[in-house]
């Protein structure tokens, strides 16, 4: 139990010194992109219990998923530089582990 606390908080600490690493770079704090969505309507027999969340710098294409299993409908993306141009979308997971298809894309573009 404590070999999974401690890579827990490893993962965490090497998280936070790669950010606190971008903001010593750019000399100033880490930009960030805040998401939000709603629930899917409801389906009989199907309980959304996550949502991945996925990523592109190019529109339509290339998704990378960035989060897994998200319970909350927001996200805050601080990997993100500014005056990138960055496109997202969501899918919704079941309580049989089934992953939706993609929803409508976002395009943000970071000051």
């Amino acid at each position: 139990m404590k070999v999974v606390r401690i890579g827990v908080l490893l993962v965490v600490f090497v998280a936070l010194l790669i950010g606190a690493r971008m903001w010593l770079h750019r000399g100033g704090p880490p930009h960030r992109v805040s998401l939000s969505w709603q629930t899917p309507p409801p389906a009989q027999g199907i309980t959304v219990v996550g949502y991945n969340l996925y990523r592109s710098t190019r529109s339509g294409t290339q998704y990378a998923r960035i989060a897994t299993r998200v319970t909350s409908r927001r996200y805050e993306d601080w990997l993100v530089a500014g005056g990138g141009t960055y496109s997202y979308v969501v899918t919704a997971l079941d309580q049989a582990g089934r992953e939706s298809g993609y929803s409508p894309e976002v395009k943000v573009q970071v000051p």
